[in-house]
């Protein structure tokens, strides 16, 4: 009789347990840490000044309103209640620089970066993954070295340069990002393809002579699905960072623009919500594909 505490399956449950446990921890902390490091750039030197203050047509009272409102913002727990007691009723505080509530910004441009997102995401990861499995089940050596150049001056070209060329060609944002990811999405699972294929089941697998697509299902993509999983949500991070220099380039109006703005005039609402959003957004992704990736390897033990 197989006790409680050997129980394979028990086991799994647990670790999934203790790993969800971790991950909601890890939300709330980086939730604190992002928090107080971005309230933290208004003790920068500089943060109480403003251009609209050389603005010669603004009034006395304005121009002491605007100060007395910086100055507000620079003492940290009484902002931080504030903007906590707000977030918990749904106000997100209003942007500095464009007059308006930062929840109708975030409502405005988030569909746009969201589609960017997840078009990009998934045409790099088609493209990437069906480039990487040709070269490993079929082995040319002169695709594979073309192939390898030209990852390689991909990978050497920033994001904002692979938008500013691409957009003389008229290309979409979504593209652009494909194209950004498409190189780190190909290397990556090149390498893990191409040490799974060297495993003896697949070894004997392709010396019995088994169809490519059945090796592909049944032999290989079980040892790499875990780590595939890690890395989809390496690369949506990855994506999420490369958005702002594409909306930039690409005069997309979206939560990357919105950054990029924020970040000029130094409109301290904007950023503290998109920085918070950005960690929370990150951590779910990862612990939603460490959940996954161990439910896997449980299913496989």
């Amino acid at each position: 009789m197989i006790s409680r505490s050997n129980d394979p399956g028990n086991s799994v449950r647990g670790r999934l347990r203790r790993l969800l446990i971790n991950s909601l921890l890890r939300v709330v902390a980086i939730l604190l840490v992002a928090g107080v490091a971005m309230m933290l750039i208004r003790y920068g030197p500089g943060f109480e000044t403003d251009d609209r203050d050389l603005d010669p047509t603004m009034s006395a009272e304005t121009r002491t309103a605007q100060h007395n409102q910086r100055l507000a913002q620079g003492r940290l727990l009484e902002y931080s209640k504030k903007f906590v007691s707000g977030a918990l009723h749904g106000d997100l505080g209003e942007s500095e620089s464009l007059g308006m509530p930062v929840r109708e910004l975030i409502q405005e441009r988030g569909m746009a970066t969201l589609r960017i997102l997840a078009a990009g995401l998934a045409l790099a990861w088609v493209v990437g993954l069906a480039w990487a499995i040709g070269l490993v089940l079929w082995q040319f050596p002169a695709l594979a070295s073309a192939s390898t150049l030209a990852n390689a001056c991909l990978l050497c070209l920033p994001t904002a340069a692979i938008a500013a060329l691409m957009l003389n060609g008229d290309w979409p944002a979504e593209t652009v990002l494909a194209v950004a990811l498409l190189p780190k999405v190909f290397q990556v699972t090149r390498g893990l393809l191409g040490q799974a294929i060297q495993h003896s089941e697949v070894l004997a697998a392709r010396s019995r002579g088994l169809r490519t697509f059945r090796i592909l299902g049944w032999y290989l993509w079980p040892r790499v699905a875990a780590p595939m999983l890690a890395w989809f949500a390496a690369t949506a991070g990855l994506a999420i960072g490369a958005i702002v220099p594409i909306e930039v380039v690409c005069d997309v109006p979206g939560l990357g623009q919105l950054a990029w703005k924020a970040a000029q005039s130094r409109d301290l609402p904007v950023l503290v919500v998109l920085t918070l959003m950005v960690a929370v957004i990150i951590q779910i992704s990862t612990s939603a594909s460490n959940l996954m990736a161990e439910r896997l390897r449980g299913e496989r033990a």
